[in-house]
């Protein structure tokens, strides 16, 4: 059956609500179900790892050295929930137009530092993120983490911060990584999807913030039902307007 295009208006909470009563609904009738769930930026708000490598790259002695004036701005600088990367970060505190060559030096920086396992523990959990993911597996709902993150870099701190803040980690609730950091993203995610049996599943949602990886797996796998997390992304694609669309996990309103 073709996917209707037509955007769905309705509040985040109903959704929420919404795919928990199903999920319910299909369990109880011994039909099974898969959750996947992206975490950068999806069960993740990674902005708190950007602004910690930006502020710890204030102390390189490069800074100290060349960008004196530029040291007291770096280890105070302040990153929102909607920055992708860190050209927002430094576009604000004016770094980028006034030194071009320190935001390619501050870039080097946070690739080599922001996909470490030494700062994956500074991101937080965007709200009902860990209580949604929690209710999912009490429901016995399958479970996967499938991230663009790879093993070798990311995998250990990985494991630790879905442990530190109680995420389901077990047989049934598995995390998914690259294996080799160079792999595009939206390649990997649809491969994956790929390998899963057919009609093992009488439900499968896929919980994602990235357009690129959307429209990717949304073309070669209908059978997925996609829910986009409105938070942040690349801007290498528009953000879908077709789909039911969330901007946290919440399932009431406080």
């Amino acid at each position: 059956m073709e996917k209707s295009h037509r955007h769905v208006f309705m509040s985040t909470e109903f959704l929420i609500q919404q795919i928990l009563r199903q999920a319910e609904e299909l369990q109880t009738s011994g039909k099974k179900c898969l959750a996947v769930f992206d975490l950068d930026s999806t069960l993740f708000d990674v902005s708190p790892r950007i602004q910690k490598v930006l502020r710890d790259f204030a102390d390189h002695p490069h800074v100290f050295a060349h960008y004196p004036d530029l040291k007291k701005v770096l280890s105070e600088i302040k990153t929102e929930r909607s920055d992708w990367g860190i050209r927002q970060a430094l576009e604000r505190a004016g770094i980028a137009k006034n030194a071009p060559e320190l935001h390619e030096e501050v870039r080097k920086f946070w690739v080599e530092n922001f996909f470490s396992n030494d700062y994956i523990h500074f991101d937080t959990p965007y709200e009902g993120a860990v209580e949604f993911v929690q209710a999912m597996d009490d429901l016995q709902i399958e479970i996967v983490y499938l991230t663009g993150r790879d093993q070798h870099r990311m995998g250990l701190g990985s494991v630790e911060v879905l442990k530190k803040w109680n995420f389901p980690l077990h047989s049934r609730a598995q995390l998914v990584l690259k294996p080799e950091k160079g792999m595009d993203d939206a390649r990997f995610k649809s491969d994956w999807f790929a390998q899963v049996p057919p009609n093992a599943y009488q439900k499968i949602w896929f919980f994602e913030n990235e357009p690129v990886n959307i429209y990717l797996i949304n073309d070669e796998h209908p059978q997925v039902d996609i829910v986009f997390f409105e938070s942040t992304h690349s801007g290498k694609a528009p953000s879908p307007q077709h789909l039911p669309t969330l901007t946290h996990f919440q399932r009431f309103t406080k």
